[in-house]
Formats: structure tokens, sequence, C-alpha cells
């Protein structure tokens, strides 16, 4: 799947209000490119994007497989406002959103879901995955960078036997050939459009309608190992999974370093 310039990527995205853009053919990860960006203080919507990233990470430091010219690999920089900045876990969720809305452009919709707390499902299957890193001066927020990797082609996919989670790709489910750079240009436009309404109960709720599992038996598991399991009963306005034990306890899980998995 080509490749592209910089020059040539900006002229694509030229419709929507960025900052710079640096593009590389291959990078270890966009998100610490961008992180380091930051302490620079370029525009907000900076954009970061690799052809290919050697050394991308998930959540718990997870290495992220990204094949050269089979996945979208991209961080944008973000300098929330007051209100954001009392919901920055919800980014997650903002940049799962704005790649299901993406996705909805195309023919047929694919059923696009989110496994809360930040990967994007398709038919069940992990396509994208998200990673929200704040910088932080002491106590003062210096900028969030939200980085995403989306499975594209086939290629994208690490062997079935080291996945956590069963992953898919664009392609395979919309059975058609995917320019990676023009779904980049709708995953960003949608992102800035739902950001006029977020952190807002409306976002909130529409978040809920996508996220996979709700009413269903989950395990949540924390980062110490320790396991929960219980109906996945909701979602509240900060985001926190609310989980139904066996006894009908009710369990409350931040958004954070946390898996959830189906029973």
């Amino acid at each position: 799947m080509k490749a592209v310039d910089e020059k040539t990527l900006a002229k694509q995205l030229a419709d929507l209000p960025l900052g710079e853009l640096r593009y590389s053919d291959r990078l270890p990860s966009t998100n610490t490119t961008a992180l380091e960006w930051v302490a620079q203080c370029p525009p907000e919507y900076s954009l970061v994007v690799a052809d290919h990233q050697t050394a991308g990470y998930g959540r718990n430091q997870r290495a992220w497989h990204a094949q050269a010219g089979a996945s979208l690999s991209f961080s944008l920089i973000l300098y929330p406002h007051p209100e954001e900045r009392l919901a920055l876990p919800l980014f997650s969720a903002l940049a799962a959103m704005a790649v299901c809305t993406a996705l909805d452009a195309f023919k047929p919709s694919p059923q696009a879901q989110i496994k809360w707390p930040n990967d994007v499902l398709l038919d069940g299957k992990k396509c994208a995955g998200i990673l929200c890193e704040a910088v932080w001066q002491g106590n003062v927020l210096s900028g969030l960078v939200m980085g995403m990797g989306v499975n594209i082609s086939s290629a994208a996919l690490p062997p079935a036997s080291t996945l956590l989670f069963p992953a898919t790709c664009l392609e395979d489910v919309l059975d058609k050939k995917m320019d990676r750079w023009e779904f980049l240009h709708h995953t960003l436009k949608q992102f800035i459009h739902l950001r006029k309404s977020f952190p807002s109960s409306s976002f909130v709720n529409d978040w809920r309608t996508r996220l996979a599992f709700l009413g269903q038996p989950v395990t949540i598991t924390s980062i110490d190992g320790k396991s929960h399991h219980g109906i996945m009963q909701d979602v509240d306005e900060q985001g926190y999974l609310v989980l139904k034990e066996k006894t009908g306890q009710l369990l409350s899980f931040p958004l954070g370093d946390v898996s959830l998995r189906p029973a």
C-alpha cells in the first residue's frame, strides 16, 4: 500500500484546521515523537504520521504491531481547555468514537463498536487501538498526545498466537482496498467535529451506545493481575465502568490500567 511524502499528505489534509505536520517513512513510535515535540509548544492539532512504526506501544507498554504500508499510525497534539482537563481519560473515548463515525462513511457501513476503554472492534475483533498520554510540568498540564493505530490490510495483523484479543483489518471487513490517507482524513475530521460536544452528557450517551459487551458477562483485570467477574452494567459520566458481581455488589473501574475481556 503506497506511502506518501509530507508535502502530498499535507495537501490531502489541507481542508482540516491542523497545526504542523511531521511525516516519516519510518519511526520507532509516533507517540514518543509527539511527546518530545510538545516541549516545543507546536500549534494544537499538530500531527505526527509514520508509514512504518517499528516500536509502537499501547497501554501498559504492550507492543503494537505496525507493518510498513499496512497500518495507519499517527499521533495528534492537543491542548485541552479547563473543562476538558477534568475529563482527560475520556479523550480515548473521543478518539474511538472518531474511528467509529469515520467508518460510518463507508458502504456497506460496518458495525463498529468500542471495547472499553480504548479499542475499536469490527465483527467483534480489534481493528484499532488508542493511547492518550499527558505531558505534565509538575501538576500543570503541558499537552496531551492522542496516538492511534489502525489495521488497514491483513499484513498489519500479527500471528494469532501472539494476540491477547482477536484482531481484524478494515480491508477484510469492508472487502475493498482502503486508502490509508483518506481514512486518516475521515478520522481527524470526525475527531475535530465530535470534540465540539466533548465531554458533555450527550457525548457520553453516544459513546455508551457504541460500547461492546454492555449487559454481558465480562472479566475486568487490573494491572496487578487481580480479576473481577460480573455483568458490564454501565459506564458513568466520567467513563468509569460499572460491574455488577454475582452478589449484586456494584464495582466501579476508572479508565486506565485495567483491561476487559468477555467472559
